[in-house]
């Protein structure tokens, strides 16, 4: 195995990483329905119907930006890296509306965490060249 070879860790983690990220853009479809908001627990159908769209916005980039960073990933372009900062940031102001409403809310949190782990193992895999 070359330097710049990957190891299937790196691909597992992108994999991961990409399903994570259509998880949230398959949510943020759902939520834009409305007869599926109407379905929803009255706490989540009120957040759903009165989020700003400063925390729509953070929610979209966050799980959009996640999904085109792992897909870069996955066909190793170091430029994942800024993606997937700029999902973090989108994901630390969901968590900030979310926050204020619900309080620390573990669906927010780990999306929060999520962003991180990929943005650290991209930058990681720059440093190893396995990014190119």
């Amino acid at each position: 195995m070359s330097d710049r070879t990957p190891p299937f860790m790196f691909w597992a983690i992108a994999v991961v990483g990409l399903l994570w990220n259509l998880i949230g853009c398959w949510n943020y479809i759902v939520q834009t329905n409305p007869d599926a908001v109407a379905q929803m627990p009255d706490i989540y159908r009120l957040i759903v119907e009165q989020r700003p769209g400063w925390a729509t916005a953070g929610f979209a980039i966050s799980i959009y930006g996640g999904a085109v960073g792992a897909i870069l990933m996955l066909l190793r372009r170091k430029i994942s890296t800024g993606l997937l900062a700029v999902s973090l940031l989108g994901s630390l102001v969901t968590f900030y509306f979310t926050y204020r409403v619900l309080g620390i809310e573990p669906a927010t949190l780990s999306a929060v965490l999520m962003s991180v782990a990929l943005l650290v193992f991209a930058t990681v895999a720059v440093r190893k060249n396995w990014l190119l």
